[in-house]
């Protein structure tokens, strides 16, 4: 996992985007990006995040702080996960508010024919005040 402490005294929020290299890869061996929303399946090709507490797998953390953040739709679902290869908003604040704390919980799963190799990604997390 990973958090990240989100504010702003902007009058019209903040949003949180991620920018990321197209998904985890080893050379030319890759883990499959979620595109949707799905499950963890151990046994599949599977790449995903999500900003909840989980029970499948046990991973994560609900937000929390005093401020008025919320996780956007495509990652706001426990025990569903999904990344999408072009970046995407995982989280927005309409107003100026405190703090909150989002936690994003990663899954990686492989299917039996999967090369073993040391998989890797870079994932940029951009806070943008919307003023």
């Amino acid at each position: 996992t990973s958090t990240m402490t989100v504010g702003t005294n902007a009058a019209s929020g903040y949003a949180v985007t991620y920018a990321a290299a197209p998904t985890l890869t080893s050379g030319s061996n890759t883990i499959t990006a979620l595109a949707a929303k799905t499950a963890s399946t151990q046994g599949q090709k599977q790449f995903g995040i999500n900003l909840m507490a989980n029970t499948t797998p046990s991973i994560g953390a609900a937000v929390s702080g005093s401020g008025s953040g919320t996780v956007s739709t495509n990652y706001n679902t426990s025990n569903q996960f999904m990344f999408n290869v072009a970046g995407d908003t995982v989280a927005t604040a309409s107003a100026p508010t405190n703090n909150n704390i989002f936690t994003v919980s990663y899954i990686a799963n492989v299917a039996t024919d999967t090369a073993a190799c040391a998989y890797s990604t870079n994932i940029n997390y951009i806070a943008t005040a919307n003023f």
